[in-house]
């Protein structure tokens, strides 16, 4: 239900798409090779055009439906085939064809069906087309596909194009086989202005060349679409020197096998055993230091050191003359690496294993140039760097095409896919004037004034040390935690996946089971490497919000568990700034506040979920279609608003806030966390009998929900006991905060601006 968000996230970028695509696609040109000739154009004007084609079935010429109300068009009726043999080897060479889809679709779009197609065709029968097909996995009824087979199977190899098949219409396809790159797909709209190039791998297309163009009917059962061609353009090409082959199969790491539990100890200072810190002549003298497989280089040897969670630091200043993996840019990356987000830019701006001195904080990163939404070029860095005390470098390590890894309690993620991450790790070196203690946690590195956090200062009395029957693998979430969490952006588009979590759901159920393993009777050795590396999250967290970072809206699942690190960092480490984060920055975003407020919601509860956009924090303005619904009744309900945010409430937002309420409750820093409707929502979400709720969702929305996504519980064995034995412990707060009359003038100030904007 999550990817709704996620494709909506995707109109932010829409306008700055468009625009580059025209651009990109102006550049592209065929090396025609030494036996280049004219262009060969049929225009079907009449029956005579057909002379050269082997025709099969309901094609003839229309002369009603040409292309710009001129001449004719040749009509391509359900099961019919038309075929034009161009020579009898496989070369190279351009086609254009012109389209005319009518939009019309079958009954059922989720059966397998091939509907019209048109393509290359290679001596021994090979087939690579476009069309609309339809399937229970694609969308036929809503864009174009690619199909590289064997002409019969047309399901084997097939590549989503991206490609919008509204509005109706007449629709340019270009097939440009180079000499030298292989076989490209472009496409225009009906006034021939280059659209948003299509999604295509010409690694897999599986072609030599082509001897041959084809156009294929719909071969569906029952009623099928008939389309029209017009204006084909053939331009013929020499011998084909070389095809991009498929890169060696990348390790595909599907499962949980990427994340090994971390054997990670630190040792735990105090202020009665604080370490001593090291004079600059005690540190190693190094040409280079490397962490989880990158490594920077100095232009001469330099001192360093380690923070306490392992992260580096140089005495500077210093110069950073090289880094591996090396940074590639421009034509230096691979063409058989380039995704279609690389392709849609000029190739000045593609970028590979990049780098950050100083990032801004704020949704704007130039590590990748596959990065969706946040990419911006003009941020690319290149080598040598010159640090100064007080620099933070993040560098990164992208993803390769073909490798899929499944990140923290997601599914999985593969470059160029869907809206996944291109960056697959991320470390951080920082510059430092001096040596620091052993206990020094790295400085967050959106930070430019360096405030340097010592672990012997941590109030560990304030985390509780409450009875837990069954425990998570605690070194899973040590690893979880481990490496630097440096997205600053939204929706996982640029989030290291061997990093951080990809969602925002999975944000809050990692923080809330590290910060619900703190508040367990662990072992003191075992909790100190855990609450170490969950502070060094904290604190780049709260360095973002610090340096001017909007934060993480109520949007779906995707706000979450940013807000819990940060106050729980604030309260152990004594920063009043970052533990009060609401009240010191009361602008800041975070989805758990912006989906809870007080009122009366439809079941008879006073909290209520404010709904997949919420309430804006800022403003406190409920934002418009999918802000607050609960205050109304599902007969009501539109699909695409008030059950979008139902199917939000319940997918991928409420279970997983009650270990982050719990472990909050727990350390009593309810007042810290300053959004008392949270805490009363997650009870609500624990107690409230759903059970006549759930049958008028059925009968008056149509919503059906699914046992996992009913209330009284949350995803994991771990959090739902230690709420069962926690929960109402002696001193706990009641657990009926929501069935209570609350002030509910947020929520009703909320509705009420959004309305007066919409006058």
């Amino acid at each position: 239900m999550w990817k709704h968000a996620l494709k909506l996230s995707l109109l932010v970028s829409a306008a700055a798409i468009a625009s580059q695509s025209a651009e990109v696609l102006s550049q592209q040109k065929f090396t025609a090779g030494p036996s280049g000739e004219a262009a060969r154009r049929f225009t079907f004007d009449n029956d005579q055009t057909l002379t050269n084609w082997t025709i099969t079935g309901d094609v003839t010429i229309d002369g009603t439906k040409g292309r710009g109300g001129t001449a004719g068009a040749l009509k391509v009726g359900p099961g019919a085939k038309a075929l034009l043999r161009l020579r009898d080897r496989d070369e190279s060479g351009q086609v254009d064809v012109w389209i005319y889809d009518d939009g019309a679709t079958p009954e059922n779009a989720k059966i397998n069906r091939p509907g019209p197609r048109w393509g290359l065709v290679q001596n021994d029968g090979r087939v690579l087309a476009v069309g609309i097909l339809y399937a229970s996995y694609l969308g036929g009824d809503e864009g174009f596909t690619a199909t590289a087979c064997d002409g019969q199977s047309w399901f084997d190899q097939l590549f989503w194009l991206g490609v919008n098949r509204a509005p109706a219409g007449w629709h340019k396809w270009t097939f440009i086989f180079d000499t030298e790159k292989g076989v490209q797909i472009l496409h225009a709209d009906q006034n021939g202005k280059p659209t948003r190039q299509p999604q295509f791998d010409n690694t897999k297309a599986g072609l030599r060349g082509f001897s041959a163009i084809a156009i294929w009917g719909d071969s569906g059962a029952g009623k099928g679409q008939t389309f029209w061609v017009d204006d084909v353009s053939v331009t013929l090409g020499g011998p084909v020197k070389s095809v991009p082959a498929p890169r060696p199969t990348a390790p595909r790491v599907v499962g949980p096998n990427l994340w090994i539990p971390s054997d990670q100890t630190v040792p735990v200072y105090t202020q009665d055993h604080p370490p001593a810190t090291p004079k600059l002549e005690d540190l190693a003298l190094k040409e280079s230091v490397s962490q989880y497989g990158i490594s920077w280089a100095f232009d001469k040897p330099a001192r360093v050191g380690q923070f306490i969670n392992g992260d580096w630091y140089v005495v500077g200043p210093v110069t950073i003359k090289a880094i591996t993996p090396k940074p590639l840019y421009g034509e230096e990356v691979p063409e058989i690496e380039l995704d279609h987000m690389d392709l849609e830019r000029p190739v000045a701006q593609r970028v590979r294993n990049g780098f950050m001195l100083n990032p801004p904080a704020a949704m704007r990163v130039s590590y990748d140039s596959g990065v969706r939404n946040w990419f911006d070029p003009s941020l690319i860095q290149r080598l040598p760097v010159n640090m100064k005390a007080g620099d933070s470098l993040v560098s990164s390590i992208s993803m390769p095409k073909g490798l899929v890894l499944k990140p923290m309690l997601w599914e999985t993620v593969e470059r160029g896919v869907d809206d996944s991450s291109p960056i697959r790790t991320a470390a951080v070196l920082t510059c430092m004037a001096e040596p620091v203690p052993p206990d020094a946690f790295r400085p967050a590195f959106c930070d430019r004034q360096t405030r340097l956090y010592l672990s012997r200062n941590l109030k560990r009395d304030l985390l509780p040390t409450a009875a837990a029957k069954s425990l998570p693998e605690v070194g899973l979430y040590v690893r979880f935690t481990q490496r630097p969490w440096v997205g600053t952006g939204f929706f996982g588009f640029e989030s290291p996946v061997e990093n951080m979590p990809q969602y925002g759901r999975d944000y809050a159920r990692v923080v809330g089971q590290d910060a619900l393993l703190l508040c367990t009777d662990l072992k003191p050795e075992k909790k100190e490497v855990l609450l170490v590396d969950f502070v060094q999250v904290g604190i780049d967290l709260g360095g973002m919000i610090r340096s001017g970072h909007p934060g993480w809206e109520g949007f779906g699942g995707h706000g979450s568990g940013r807000k819990l690190p940060i106050v729980f960092t604030g309260l152990l480490l004594g920063d009043d700034q970052l533990a009060y984060v609401n009240r010191h920055f009361p602008t800041a975003h975070f989805g758990e506040d912006e989906q809870t407020a007080y009122g009366d919601a439809w079941t008879g509860a006073k909290v209520v979920f404010a709904g997949h956009r919420a309430i804006d924090e800022a403003t406190g303005i409920a934002r418009e279609g999918t802000g607050p619904y609960e205050h109304t009744l599902p007969s009501t309900w539109k699909e695409g608003h008030e059950k979008l945010s139902e199917s939000y409430r319940r997918c991928c937002t409420s279970a997983a806030w009650v270990a982050e309420a719990l472990a909050l409750r727990l350390i009593k820093a309810e007042q810290a966390w300053d959004h008392e409707a949270f805490f009363d929502y997650c009870d609500r979400w624990m107690y409230e009998d759903e059970t006549e709720a759930l049958k008028k969702l059925k009968q008056n929305a149509k919503m059906d929900q699914p046992d996992w996504a009913h209330e009284g519980r949350t995803w994991e064995v771990f959090v739902n006991e230690m709420w069962a034995d926690h929960r109402t412990a002696p001193g706990m707060p009641p657990t009926d905060g929501w069935k209570e009359q609350h002030d509910d003038s947020y929520l009703k100030t909320a509705l009420e601006k959004a309305q007066r904007g919409a006058k």
